[in-house]
């Protein structure tokens, strides 16, 4: 790529990343996308047996800087379910079901001007969502670009290396990872931003809150995957990163966790997604 062209580059991803932070003032990070290794390495303490290792190729895509905040989640939709909802704006928006978060998705893109996701039918917790993958607007993130996004380069069982303390995220500090030093449990969501950004600077990957992915929980699919969605079914959709609650384990790269889309639970928060 010649210096011109590659300058022209740059401009359209920092205008693209400007359009993002107007708005409704929600940050976005360009994730340029590549390969990685998915998963954990069998020796990686505590791991398990959902965690097996794949190679995936993702595509570029934006990712939120932050996990939504109640100030940005009751703006967009008019109201905050969130338990801590007295302790500040900048907390990250929790007690949020997956249909929550799909709802937040599409109305947000409604207000930017954007063509939505997600095709939602039904009601309640019978509702049905297709995902339109030629439309423009906000999303969640897919459990591998989740991945992807925490790892930020790394392959150890945290961003931060072989272990993460309390000074790094936020979880219950009284079960360490590891047999690693106890630390600090401090019993509720902080704001978000709190502590320092991953290498490619994004916040709170580990602990605060569980994070909402797109894909249904499942085994993942044998061999090597490109742009993967998971299962075209299931009971369950998968969160990520481990929260306040959640002992150093739980908070690992390659942790998984999941529940039922319609329940919401004090610990559930999301971050949106762009393609």
């Amino acid at each position: 790529m010649n210096k011109k062209l590659m300058r022209m580059t740059v401009l359209i991803i920092f205008l693209l990343t400007i359009q993002f932070i107007y708005g409704q003032n929600i940050e976005m990070v360009f994730i340029s996308g590549g390969v990685f290794t998915m998963g954990s390495p069998g020796n990686e303490v505590n791991r398990n047996s959902d965690e097996f290792q794949r190679q995936i190729t993702l595509g570029p895509f934006f990712i939120g800087k932050y996990t939504v905040t109640q100030a940005e989640y009751e703006r967009i939709m008019g109201k905050s379910p969130s338990r801590f909802k007295k302790e500040g704006d900048n907390l990250p928006v929790e007690n949020v079901t997956w249909f929550d978060a799909i709802e937040f998705c599409n109305k947000l893109s409604e207000l930017e001007k954007l063509t939505p996701v997600y095709a939602i039918t039904g009601t309640g917790n019978e509702r049905t969502v297709s995902w339109n993958r030629n439309a423009n607007g906000f999303r969640l993130p897919t459990e591998a670009e989740w991945e992807y996004s925490c790892r930020a380069g790394t392959n150890t069982a945290f961003n931060t290396g072989n272990n993460v303390g309390t000074y790094e995220a936020n979880y219950d500090g009284k079960s360490p990872y590891n047999n690693n030093a106890a630390g600090a449990y401090i019993r509720k969501t902080v704001p978000v931003g709190s502590y320092q950004a991953n290498e490619w600077g994004l916040y709170d990957m580990h602990g605060n809150v569980w994070e909402w992915c797109w894909d249904w929980y499942g085994n993942y699919a044998a061999g090597a995957q490109t742009n993967p969605i998971g299962p075209a079914s299931g009971t369950y959709r998968v969160l990520r990163g481990g929260s306040w609650f959640d002992g150093g384990r739980n908070l690992r790269s390659a942790a998984r966790f999941n529940y039922y889309p319609g329940n919401r639970n004090y610990f559930f928060s999301f971050r949106i997604a762009r393609s």
